[in-house]
Parts: C-alpha cells; structure tokens; sequence
C-alpha cells in the first residue's frame, strides 16, 4: 500500500498542473464573447479629411483590444489602434487612429485604387450589414487615404475585387502614428431598416514587422474573411434606407473636315454630336437593383486586332478566348487589296492558327 507521503506528491502535481493551464487561459483570452462597439449619430457636418478633429470623434466609443493573427497568435497588438463609429441619414462614418511608436517607418507608397497594399500598412474594415454571418463587404485603405474594396461571400470562399463603390477617404501620417478618416454612403450598402445591430471587424496591417492584428476572429484558423466570427457594430436602428439613385450621361461631339466618305465617293466635312445615357442606377428594393442604358457609348469597348495579309499563309495571333477547343468559324477580314477575304480559326491549346485566303 501507498504510503500518504506518495498521495501527497501526486496531489502537488496535479495541483501544478491545473495552475499551469489557468495560467496559459489566462494569457489566451476567451473567444466565446462577441465584441461589441456603439455607432453614435453625429450631429455635426463630417469633413473626410483624415484629421479626426471633429468634437463627435472624441465623444464616441472605441474599439481598442487588438489581438494578433500572426506573429503571435492571441497576442497583445504591439501597437495600439482605435477605431470609433459615426453616422448620419447620408453615410456611416470610420475614424482610425493607428499609434506607431516608429512613425518614420509607416510603409505608405501605393496611390492606385484596388491595389493589393503588398508592401504597406493598411487597415481593413469588414460590414456584414445583413447580419447573416456569411456575407459582407471589405473596405481597405493605406496611411495614405488610397482605397481598395471588395465583395466577400460564403466566409471569404469567394472575394470579389472588382465591385467597386462610391466611397471617400483620407489618410495623415504624423508623429503619432496615422489617422484615417472613411464615409461610405448608405446608398452604397444593402441592409435592412431596423436591425439594430451589423457584423463588424477591423484589421490592422503593420508591414515592416509582418504583423496582423484584429479586433476579433484573430484565430489563425479565421481571420477577416471568416465572417461569422465578426463582432457586432451596434446602435444602428435609427438608420433608414435611402432609395439609390445614380445617373451617368454622356455628350461627345466631333469636328471633321476632308474625311472620305464610307460607301460613296466625296468627303465629309462638319460637326457632329450626340448624347446618350451611359447608365442608370435605381433602387428598388434592399436587395434589387434596375440598371437602364439608352444610347451607349461603346468608343472604350474592345475590337478585334485588323488582319492584313497579301498573300495565303499561317498566322500566330493573341488567344481569343470565344474560340473553343476544336471549333472552327470562318470570318470575313480585309485584305490589303480592300477585296473580301475568308479566314480559317482553330483553337489548339492555349494558341490560335489562323489560315488566311485569298
């Protein structure tokens, strides 16, 4: 039989064990909460200017715990970020403060929209407006103001980067840190009236240390695209839904003297206009949207590259991707002699041979 001196030990080793896994929980914070932050109505005009000295940015509640993704999963950010929430019957307001201890090494090069931010510091804010923990949209912009926007469906299995929206920012770099000043439009968004609440993250990029830190979903297996561990962006139910209205007209005109007429003898001379409705944007629900166009302006649309050839030969030309693999068409092209001339398209592989007669 054991002795009570051996029951003893094992006791005090249990007991170092349980102090030892408190202690790690204690370092890992709990994941089962959902973060929350208060949007507040400014009651004052907002200039998006990245200055963030309006009296409503300081009255307003502030998202600050960031925990990092990478280096260090679950660990503190080592820098601080605050991220306060506006809005008025126009748009929803972002104001972020980003503190860095080494301002002069900010990375903020990038001036062109949608571009990937590879080499800078950025922050990225995620909407879920219709709370369905699925869907949402990413805003992105660099210490400089410069935007980038996207669509993500099914928890960042699709991310669709050409949607683009009308949106406005601004970006300062000082002593600081850097602040970044965001208005989007509600006429921008799809959500409905009433909710109180919006699935809400904020990701912050520093480059030079390869560190990524969010709000919440900080979680190596999650991260900002994984929205259904989004906090919530609460106090909202006094939005109310304005109806899209967006109109985009188009007028060109043309002055031509001595060009030769197509089709009959003699040259055109004079001016010459049109007009027409490039688009038109209406909303007519939450979720659909009308698109009308009269008289389309397709001077940017792409053609085909001219083919002139004097003789029968093969030809290498760009692929084109509505050839498929084995079809065969045969079109008109235009010989250097202005004669009509039949070409043969085959499509093999990732390459296009085309036989030209005469």
């Amino acid at each position: 039989m054991r002795s009570l001196a051996h029951w003893k030990m094992i006791l005090f080793a249990l007991a170092n064990c349980v102090a030892l896994v408190s202690g790690a929980a204690g370092q890992m914070p709990s994941v089962t909460e959902v973060p929350r932050i208060r949007a507040m109505r400014a009651m004052e005009p907002i200039k998006v200017d990245g200055r963030l000295d309006e009296p409503a940015w300081a009255k307003a509640e502030a998202a600050t715990d960031f925990r990092m993704e990478n280096p260090k999963e679950g660990a503190p950010a080592s820098e601080r970020t605050e991220v306060r929430v506006l809005f008025d019957d126009k748009n929803i307001y972002f104001g972020i403060r980003a503190f860095d201890s080494e301002p002069d090494k900010i990375n903020a090069r990038e001036l062109t929209r949608d571009a990937d931010f590879a080499n800078d510091d950025k922050i990225e804010i995620l909407l879920d407006t219709n709370h369905d923990r699925r869907n949402a949209y990413r805003f992105a912009v660099n210490p400089l103001g410069t935007q980038q926007d996207a669509l993500i469906t099914d928890e960042g299995r699709f991310i669709n980067l050409t949607w683009d929206a009308a949106w406005l920012s601004a970006g300062r770099v000082d002593d600081d840190g850097y602040t970044v000043e965001i208005a989007i439009p509600l006429t921008s968004l799809r959500y409905k009236e009433g909710v109180d609440a919006w699935g809400f993250n904020v990701a912050r990029i520093i480059k030079r240390k390869n560190e990524e830190n969010l709000w919440t979903s900080w979680r190596l297996a999650f991260g900002l695209e994984r929205v259904s561990q989004a906090g919530e962006l609460t106090g909202l139910e006094e939005l109310r839904r304005r109806r899209l209205l967006e109109f985009k007209p188009y007028v060109t005109g043309a002055w031509r003297q001595g060009a030769p007429l197509i089709g009959r003898p003699g040259y055109d001379a004079g001016a010459r206009a049109t007009g027409g409705l490039e688009v038109a944007r209406i909303g007519l629900t939450p979720s659909l949207t009308a698109e009308v166009t009269i008289n389309p302006d397709f001077g940017q649309a792409e053609v085909d590259q001219q083919v002139d050839q004097p003789v029968a030969l093969f030809s290498l030309l760009p692929r084109t991707p509505r050839l498929l693999s084995g079809e065969r068409r045969r079109l008109p092209v235009r010989s250097r002699r202005d004669q009509p001339a039949l070409f043969y398209a085959a499509h093999r592989a990732d390459r296009e041979w085309r036989a030209i007669t005469n």
